[in-house]
Order: C-alpha cells, then structure tokens, then sequence
C-alpha cells in the first residue's frame, strides 16, 4: 500500500511528514505507531489524553503549536457503544465536540485531518455495499454522536477526509479476534451472531492507509470515504475462520443477535464499499480473508508491526 516509484539518485530525499496521531493508547492509536516505525515516509508524534485532550481546546492549540504536524489522523474516540446509550453527553463530547475543535485548530493552521469515523451511521441500509453518499441514520447514541463529528470536522475549514471503518481488530488487545481465541480455549464451544452482515477491518492494514492519506498533507483527498476489505460475512462467518486459523476444532454455534440482549441495536447491515477510496488512492484490493491471515501471522509474532 505504501509502495510509489524510488526517487532519482540525483535527488535529495524528502523529509518525513509529522503526523500527530491522538488516541495513542487506543487499539488503532498502538497499531498507527508500530506502522509507522518502518516506514520512512512519516514521522508520527502519538499523544495520550494526558498530553492532548481534544474535549479541551486549550490542549489542542497546546499540542498543534508544539508538535507543528503537517496533518493529524484523529483515532481518540469513545467507542463504549453500550454504555454510551446512559452517557451519551460524554460520547458527544468526546465524538462530536472534539473533533469539531481539533478540525477548527487545524483549519487555522493548514493541518490536514484524517478523522475516523464509524459503520454505525447506518441504520436500515439496503443489503448492498453502502457508499460513502448513501443515506445515513444511526440507531443508538454512539451512531449519532460519530455521525455529529463527522459533520463538525466537513463544516471546518480544514481539508478532512473522513475515513468510515466497521469492525475493527488487531493482533493486540481487546478485540473480536482475541476473545474469540480465548473463549475458544476456555469453554471449547462458542455462540456467535449470523444475523449481522459485515466486513472486519485489520488495523495493521487501515494503519497504512490512513499514514497513506496523512503523508499527502494538504493533497489528500477530501471528504467522507469507506475503508473496507473485499468480501463480506457474519460474525459467526468471521469466528469459523478465526478458529480454522488458530488450529482449534471447536463448534462454533450460529444464534440471531437476540440471543446476546445489548442495550445498543446494532446494524444489522454494514458492508461498506471502500472501492472509491481504493481507486483514488491506488491501493490494491485485499480481501477480508487474506487480511485476516496477516494479521494472524502478525499475532503470532507477537502483534508488533
């Protein structure tokens, strides 16, 4: 994904783009800075809350001014979906409010802004892959929080491209791949959800992309844009191919989704098609199976990049 032609001998190389990832200690906030260690093309300035707060302007301004990024890939986000639906000023402050004033900071600045935003927009999508300009209509609170960001950081002056993610894991931390293994393990059988369509998202894989939009500065491409793998499946679908990869011969039972009550609604639907993004930008298809394999190996590695 990172690939471009080698620069002329005669030529000087170009300098690293600064890129202020926020949400460090975030699962996509970790993968973004193992990512970026081997790749030369960025020079990625990760902050924790502690050293930059979006819910506090004041702390923007700090950092920006500090740091001097050429863009900033926003991955803080509160992303407590359930509890979200009884603290749903918190999540809009932290969804919402902030994304808002960090797009308004780099807009003074001329910093570029990769936000991340979420499949949870939708509500009741037609069963075909969502673009980017489909009709949006969230369910829950956590849905309508990151849907009111998005239209904070577009109504900024700052050039955004809000990048929308569904089901996202890691070779690391808590995440669907990771309890599923342990689960696995621990009961030797699993129940999983196969009313819900979608496509997982590898964070070692949206970490390149989105240091790929980063590194072009003011020339990424604006707007709101899908990233997704080729193909689609179920969580039950996503769990059988998990327990094939892990070598555990488990049954892995399928059950609707009101078999496990949650006081968020999920969608049921959110394949999102990620080719306009995959063309604008080059990249090359990669289906959510082969992903998924990588990101195994990666694991099994120990998760670093």
């Amino acid at each position: 994904m990172n690939e471009s032609p080698s620069a002329p001998a005669s030529l000087e190389p170009t300098a690293p783009v600064r890129v202020l990832v926020t949400g460090a200690h975030g699962q996509l906030g970790h993968r973004l800075q193992a990512v970026a260690r081997r790749r030369n093309d960025v020079e990625v300035v990760a902050l924790g809350r502690e050293a930059m707060d979006i819910c506090r302007p004041a702390s923007i301004h700090e950092a920006l001014d500090r740091h001097r990024p050429h863009a900033v890939i926003n991955a803080a986000a509160y992303t407590a979906v359930d509890r979200a639906e009884t603290e749903e000023a918190l999540a809009h402050e932290v969804n919402a409010v902030g994304p808002g004033a960090l797009a308004d900071a780099c807009a003074a600045r001329g910093v570029a802004l990769v936000h991340v935003s979420t499949d949870y927009v939708f509500g009741s999508a037609p069963h075909r892959p969502l673009k980017p300009g489909d009709p949006v209509g969230p369910l829950g609170a956590y849905g309508r929080t990151k849907l009111e960001g998005e239209r904070r950081v577009l109504a900024s002056n700052a050039r955004v491209a809000v990048v929308r993610v569904s089901w996202l894991y890691d070779a690391k931390g808590h995440n669907f791949l990771n309890t599923m293994v342990r689960l696995a393990t621990e009961r030797g059988a699993l129940k999983v959800v196969n009313d819900q369509q979608g496509i997982p998202t590898a964070a070692p894989v949206l970490a390149e992309a989105l240091l790929d939009l980063a590194a072009l500065g003011q020339a990424l491409p604006q707007g709101v844009w899908h990233f997704a793998h080729e193909g689609q499946t179920t969580w039950h679908g996503f769990a059988v191919e998990i327990m094939r990869l892990a070598g555990l011969e488990v049954p892995v039972e399928p059950v609707p989704t009101s078999a496990f009550p949650t006081p968020a609604v999920r969608p049921s639907w959110s394949v999102l098609d990620g080719s306009a993004l995959r063309e604008a930008m080059g990249w090359p298809a990669v289906h959510w199976k082969d992903a998924l394999e990588m990101t195994w190996r990666l694991r099994k590695e120990g998760g670093d990049a």
